[in-house]
């Protein structure tokens, strides 16, 4: 007794030539791709800025340090960029990465504060209400993050943690990138 297998290529299923002009396909949106993949890792950062600085608002730990001119200006800057965002779904990684920027500029005081306010404990800048390795959110890979140049610790006589640093262990679980190529 013996047993034979016979395989055969049923319908529904991709041909050689099929498969190659797919992955050709794919060679040939890959720019395409990266740059759909930037542009929502940048529109992601700056969503995530707003977000984490409202969010500190919140915090039991930070509440006290900020002042009511600082939470209004937190919430009315991140009101007005998330409006912005809203309107202009289409903008550019640049964009968006300007916007960081700007925002970072202005949120940068306001945290250098808070970080002063708490004494700067170990555990990352500010301490309680921040997470280690510095202030989240300020971009995504490929953006400046973290508020450079604030300054070493205070008290360790080490510089700060790298962007990299940041990048790795902030911001990677909350940006979120889902993009497929549409012909």
């Amino acid at each position: 007794k013996s047993n034979k297998i016979t395989i055969t290529n049923d319908k529904g299923r991709l041909s050689k030539d099929e498969v190659e002009r797919l992955v050709k396909e794919a060679e040939t949106f890959k720019g395409d791709d990266e740059k759909i993949k930037k542009k929502i890792e940048a529109k992601n950062g700056l969503e995530h800025l707003c977000y984490t600085m409202k969010n500190s608002l919140n915090d039991e730990n930070l509440k006290s340090k900020i002042s009511e001119e600082d939470k209004k200006t937190i919430e009315e800057l991140s009101a007005a960029t998330l409006k912005w965002l809203e309107a202009n779904q289409s903008a550019e990684a640049e964009a968006y990465e300007a916007k960081v920027k700007e925002l970072e500029a202005k949120f940068h005081p306001i945290m250098t504060k808070i970080y002063q306010a708490t004494g700067g404990q170990p555990g990352g800048p500010g301490g309680p209400g921040f997470p280690p390795g510095g202030f989240p959110g300020a971009g995504g890979p490929g953006m400046p993050g973290g508020f450079p140049g604030a300054g070493p610790t205070p008290g360790t006589g080490k510089k700060g943690p790298t962007v990299d640093d940041v990048d790795q262990k902030n911001l990677k679980p909350f940006i979120s990138v889902s993009y497929t190529h549409l012909r």
